[in-house]
């Protein structure tokens, strides 16, 4: 069963990157302040309280631990609220549809923890969530990043809403079709992970993890995914959004995918894949911290 799940992987096998296979593991995950429940959303919550906040989102079949890097990064100066999506790393799937519901109890999560103004950083998946968010209630938050997660699935921007949905349906039965974990892993060890990261010490190390999460929950995620295009509420964006790219040549690329929103900035950490935080955490740190510091609106 051969797999291309993540957003990004069709323009990184289009370009066929080559970046050394050097990147090292983050570093583990930190012992929590305290977790909680939000509807469908697991958090966890790092950092110290009543500093500016951050919520980070995952990708696809991920969970908190593919932000430890920025996590360790940023619990000094942020609060941090780690989403894990409901199906991916051991959590309990949910009926869809997925996005409408997610982002529903994402707003009640601000309401009930009194979060204000948060920036928002996603990553594949999560980005594209965190786009649509901030398509929803720009005005509740101060920020967005979106670590190569764009408002429509790279390949797809050009399909009609029936081709899509045709992709949708022919992606999400791959997913589903996994009989087990053990197989589930060894698809990700095998297929799709070599094309999203650069090191196979990563590969062996993540793929475990991604095991973690329900292939039916991934399947249905993946579908409307596919079948998303954000793009035309884009301009109702009216705070800062990062897009962030795998490398400096898709930049004009990506820039076509966010022009709906004028103020959008495109910039590239280069000489890496979908998984940026693992081939170039530096680079990505340092960008995003720039990101960070520069006068709010």
């Amino acid at each position: 069963m051969k797999l291309t799940i993540a957003a990004g992987v069709l323009a990184a096998a289009a370009l066929s990157f080559t970046a050394p296979a050097s990147a090292s593991l983050p570093p583990p995950l930190p012992r929590p302040n305290t977790s909680f429940q939000s509807g469908s959303l697991h958090v966890d919550v790092y950092g110290t309280a009543g500093k500016p906040a951050l919520i980070f989102i995952p990708g696809l079949l991920c969970g908190p631990w593919e932000w430890a890097g920025e996590i360790a990064q940023f619990s000094r100066k942020y609060t941090i609220y780690a989403l894990t999506l409901p199906g991916f790393d051991g959590r309990p799937a949910i009926p869809g549809p997925l996005f409408p519901r997610v982002t529903a109890d994402f707003w009640s999560m601000l309401d009930a923890q009194r979060i204000e103004r948060p920036t928002v950083i996603g990553h594949s998946l999560g980005g594209t969530l965190a786009i649509v968010l901030g398509e929803q209630h720009p005005q509740r938050l101060r920020a967005i990043v979106a670590v190569d997660g764009l408002p429509v699935f790279p390949g797809m921007e050009n399909l009609s809403a029936e081709q899509r949905q045709a992709a949708a349906q022919r992606l999400s039965a791959a997913l589903a079709s996994a009989r087990n974990p053990q197989a589930f892993e060894q698809t990700e060890k095998t297929y799709v992970l070599p094309a999203l990261m650069s090191s196979p010490g990563d590969v062996a190390a993540v793929a475990p993890l991604m095991a973690k999460s329900d292939p039916q929950a991934a399947a249905q995620w993946a579908a409307e995914d596919l079948r998303m295009d954000a793009r035309a509420d884009l301009s109702k964006i009216t705070v800062p959004l990062l897009e962030i790219a795998p490398e400096g040549a898709l930049v004009p690329y990506y820039k076509t995918l966010v022009a709906g929103d004028p103020t959008a900035t495109v910039e590239a950490v280069g000489n890496s894949r979908h998984f940026i935080m693992y081939d170039q955490p530096q680079a990505l740190h340092a960008l995003i911290a720039r990101f960070l510091e520069r006068p709010g609106p």
